[in-house]
């Protein structure tokens, strides 16, 4: 079956971005095995945020790369300008934070922190980390680059214990993708003026 994207506004995004977020912070009440600083402190807050650029820049070299220059990521890049090109500053920030904070509440101190309590560190980062790539379903190359992030997310969080530090880096890691995306697609080769809205496969 063929889907016909057209943009979505702040307004429909936000709902499900509070949503989640307070899904996290009640069902965290019920799963105490993370923490706040786990064992960076404060520094979490700084390295949280480091770690996010970092992660950024690696998807970035990567994305320039001649061997991910597929048609299906062109195809991805142009379907999400085209989701959220009506997005300001002010809201691309927003939703990022919201982003950040709410599903590494779900799924990096919730559902993580129980899986490996469950069934060990492997289990528990690749299980919470599919599942992560799954909530984000828009094709196949979307859930596994959203895999590969989120495992990557589940490593620092396993190590450090710290929620501030993979929030943080989930935040700043957003909001410099979801930017380039939206304000900046040239750089991605990506040329929305007169784009077309695309058809996906769903």
């Amino acid at each position: 079956m063929k889907l016909s994207l057209t943009p979505l506004s702040f307004r429909q995004v936000l709902p499900s971005a509070c949503g989640i977020l307070f899904l996290g912070a009640i069902l965290s009440i019920f799963q105490d095995s993370w923490l706040w600083f786990g064992e960076l402190g404060w520094a979490a807050v700084p390295c949280g945020a480091l770690l996010g650029v970092a992660f950024y820049l690696i998807g970035f070299a990567a994305s320039c790369s001649r061997w991910t220059k597929t048609r299906s990521m062109n195809e991805l890049l142009i379907t999400l300008n085209q989701l959220f090109k009506n997005f300001t500053w002010p809201q691309i920030v927003i939703v990022s934070l919201l982003a950040g904070i709410g599903e590494e509440w779900l799924i990096r101190a919730v559902l993580q922190g129980f899986l490996v309590e469950s069934f060990g560190p492997a289990v528990g980062i690749i299980g919470a980390s599919l599942i992560f790539g799954l909530l984000h379903f828009m094709t196949k190359t979307y859930v596994v680059l959203t895999f590969l992030l989120g495992s990557l997310f589940g490593i620092a969080f396993y190590l450090t214990n710290s929620l501030f530090l993979v929030m943080v880096a989930h935040a700043v890691y957003d909001i410099l993708a979801f930017a380039m995306i939206v304000k900046f697609p040239h750089v991605l080769g990506v040329h929305s003026r007169g784009a077309k809205t695309p058809i996906i496969n769903a």
